[in-house]
């Protein structure tokens, strides 16, 4: 998969709190479009579960949800490396 990472991007956010009874995603009012890389590299800052409540989409449709942006990183397809510290602190945030 080829990303566009200039293209335009927002949150969406659901109450989801159970697989059984999803929630519809609705878009983050506050939050106004930014590069997909920009709000990528933000959320990955977040706890995987803060990260569950929310998605990313953008202009071409593009969704990326919390498990997608950890594979998008895995897979080296994201385009501004995190810095070591990063990658350490995300890492214990999200096994904690």
């Amino acid at each position: 998969m080829t990303i566009d990472w200039t293209q335009r991007a927002w949150l969406e956010w659901s109450a989801t709190h159970s697989e059984a009874e999803p929630k519809p995603f609705i878009k983050v009012e506050s939050v106004r479009p930014e590069p997909l890389a920009k709000i990528v590299r933000l959320m990955l800052r977040w706890n995987i579960d803060t990260r569950k409540s929310f998605r990313i989409v953008t202009d071409s449709g593009l969704i990326l949800n919390a498990s997608a942006l950890e594979q998008v990183v895995q897979d080296g397809r994201f385009p501004f490396p995190l810095a070591a510290a990063e990658v350490s602190a995300q890492s214990a945030a999200d096994h904690a």
